[in-house]
């Protein structure tokens, strides 16, 4: 064991279960399989983070009851599933790793129309988010239907037992069903279900009867409530410690997991918030609990989660997004090789913003996560001579997977260092996350001994010099500054200017967000940083159309509050010295703004694919990964990367 990770690898004691160390992974959101029923895809997911060495694995939320679950036969609702989670657990158990299945109910979050009928919630209320659901109100439960729920909840955990899961975890949180019955912003009944804090309670005391009833007193039960709704009229930190005194109080669970929120801006906190933000809730309700207590949210590396066990803030460490990203992050720890870990980004853009809209997990930095046996590495009989030309995301992650095959690789970057756009990225407020890419690739390059040539610009003549049986074009793309401005008109600039200071950027600012992603935002906070007046001018219904809604959720408050406008469905018509004169492309009515020094074009690139063109039929193998290939997202670059280099 690395004498650095004490705490980390040490093992600990829950009710009647012992996890062989204090990493575990949380339930989240995959859509690996319909309903979270076992698959091979979402046993393959969870057994690659077993083998990596997490102690303890909480599945995805299982639905107890129909009204919250779209399954078929093999749901948790049904008997026939037990099989199936007898499969996932044998997979998790033969790695010395426990598995705690996470049983819930969506509530009012959910959509009925998956299943017919309305949503159940404890009252008929409006989801508060910017960004609102396309289901309708809810329907309030009678009593009648919280006795079927609670039964449910117990009839679900007494399946996960007989298939040898090794414990149940309540789930309480993200406005889910039993987390609406205890916030006043979600629960105005009158009822003995309502009103006192006694009363909101009553509903999840009722469930921990209902599963202990059905389980024994030997067995694993925990529960994962919000430390903060962050809502106004919801629970607050105060009113979640005195929660959790009550719930130990029932002498029938046996741990108490702690996360954040009801929106996705704090429960899936992206990059805009620092490590570990919220920590201190859990170690709040450490000091008023004597059960063990877990915490997560941006915990992406081993060092910070061992800081968090010396201070006895947590008993155990949840890494949901640090193990998607990098499944061996416990064995890298143990074994001294921190620099090898792939650390989570918190760009959110896979894991959060591909299953929310329905699409499975995948992972910007790790393309493998969800396919694991589909994209597993295996060596070449064969090995090629492969010139990749262009050290960005994708030609690096490109190098990574040819040498792993057993290939000879050379790459080339014509800047004076690796990483490409992300370094561009990395430099806008809130995005220093970015600058991970560069660091683990390029330590990358290092321990697989690849040919690395920087400040070289590849011609077709070095390649024919060069000879190799592959080559690879990552040469990236090329800024688009609006050619809709003449020159004698206000100064147009790009984005990528923008973020290195190579241009001079005047007081007052508009932003063409051609762009529905991130650019026209990060580049808002930049300036507004540093004092400009800047408004966003987007044809679509709102800037960053396209961002993830975690991302989203957390943006618009920075430049709302650092005075940013933004103005929705509106494009420039035309540029008068230093009038910009736009209108709103449903209405058509005009408006001018004056005074403007310069106008920062955020649109998308174009591809940098000359020289790819230009050496095809002359190479025997030939590939454009990245932007070269067409102007995408990171995810998009590595991905590419990932799928060339297995295709060679």
């Amino acid at each position: 064991m690395n004498d650095q990770f004490r705490k980390l690898f040490s093992p600990l004691k829950i009710g009647s279960m012992t996890v062989p160390n204090r990493i575990f992974m949380p339930g989240h959101h995959h859509r690996l399989s319909p309903g979270a029923i076992p698959n091979d895809s979402m046993i393959d997911y969870f057994e690659a983070r077993a083998k990596g060495g997490a102690g303890l694995i909480i599945s995805s939320v299982h639905h107890v009851h129909r009204m919250s679950s779209a399954g078929g036969l093999g749901a948790v609702h049904r008997d026939s599933s037990i099989p199936l989670f007898s499969k996932m657990a044998d997979a998790v158990h033969k790695h010395g790793t426990k598995i705690i299945a996470q049983l819930g109910h969506r509530g009012g979050k959910g959509s009925a129309r998956m299943s017919g009928g309305a949503n159940w919630a404890p009252s008929s209320f409006e989801r508060r988010t910017i960004i609102p659901p396309p289901s309708g109100l809810p329907h309030e439960m009678d009593v009648g239907e919280i006795e079927v729920v609670v039964e449910s909840f117990g009839d679900a955990a007494r399946r996960m037992r007989q298939a040898g899961i090794d414990g149940v975890e309540i789930q309480v949180i993200y406005g889910f069903l039993l987390g609406q019955f205890i916030s006043p912003t979600f629960n105005f009944r009158s009822d003995d279900y309502g009103g006192s804090l006694d009363n909101r309670l009553r509903f999840i005391l009722e469930v921990i009867d209902s599963i202990r009833k059905a389980v024994g007193s030997d067995y694993v039960v925990g529960i994962r409530i919000s430390g903060d709704e962050f809502l106004e009229g919801g629970l607050k930190f105060e009113d979640t410690k005195a929660i959790a005194v009550k719930l130990e109080a029932s002498s029938k669970l046996d741990y108490i997991s702690i996360c954040t929120g009801v929106t996705d801006a704090v429960h899936l906190p992206s990059m805009y918030f620092p490590l570990a933000s919220f920590v201190y809730l859990a170690a709040g309700v450490k000091e008023a609990v004597d059960l063990p207590v877990f915490t997560a949210g941006r915990i992406n590396d081993p060092v910070l989660a061992e800081n968090i066990l010396e201070q006895g803030q947590a008993d155990m460490i949840g890494m949901a997004r640090g193990l998607i990203a990098d499944p061996e992050l416990p064995a890298k720890a143990q074994e001294d090789r921190l620099d090898e870990i792939r650390h989570c980004i918190g760009c959110n853009e896979g894991c959060v913003g591909i299953p929310l809209f329905s699409g499975a997990l995948t992972c910007t930095m790790n393309p493998e996560a969800g396919k694991e046996k589909d994209l597993a590495i295996k060596q070449t009989d064969l090995p090629k001579k492969v010139l990749i030309i262009g050290g960005g995301a994708a030609g690096l992650e490109t190098a990574r997977v040819t040498a792993l095959s057993g290939h000879h690789v050379a790459l080339y970057e014509k800047d004076n260092e690796l990483g490409g756009q992300v370094n561009i990225a990395s430099r806008a407020p809130g995005r220093v996350d970015f600058a991970e890419v560069s660091r683990y690739y390029a330590h990358q390059m290092k321990i697989l001994d690849i040919n690395v040539h920087l400040n070289t610009q590849v011609t077709e003549e070095i390649v024919s010099k060069e000879k190799p049986d592959v080559v690879v074009v990552a040469t990236g793309s090329t800024e688009v500054v609006s050619s809709l401005l003449s020159a004698d008109s206000v100064n147009v600039v790009g984005v990528n200017d923008v973020l290195q200071d190579k241009v001079q950027v005047g007081q007052k600012v508009v932003i063409i967000a051609n762009e529905h992603h991130s650019k026209a935002l990060t580049v808002a906070d930049y300036l507004a940083d540093r004092g400009k007046q800047v408004e966003i001018l987007t044809d679509a219904l709102y800037a960053g159309a396209q961002l993830d809604r975690s991302t989203l959720e957390a943006v618009y408050p920075r430049l709302l509050k650092k005075g940013v406008v933004i103005t929705p469905l509106t494009k420039i018509k035309q540029v008068q010295g230093n009038t910009v004169v736009v209108h709103n492309i449903l209405s058509g009515v005009e408006r001018s703004i004056e005074g403007v020094d310069t106008v920062v074009a955020a649109a998308e690139p174009t591809a940098d694919d000359a020289l790819y063109r230009s050496l095809k039929g002359k190479v025997k193998e030939l590939y454009a990964v990245g932007q070269c290939l067409a102007p995408r997202r990171l995810l998009d670059s590595i991905a590419d990367g990932a799928r060339v280099g297995r295709i060679i």
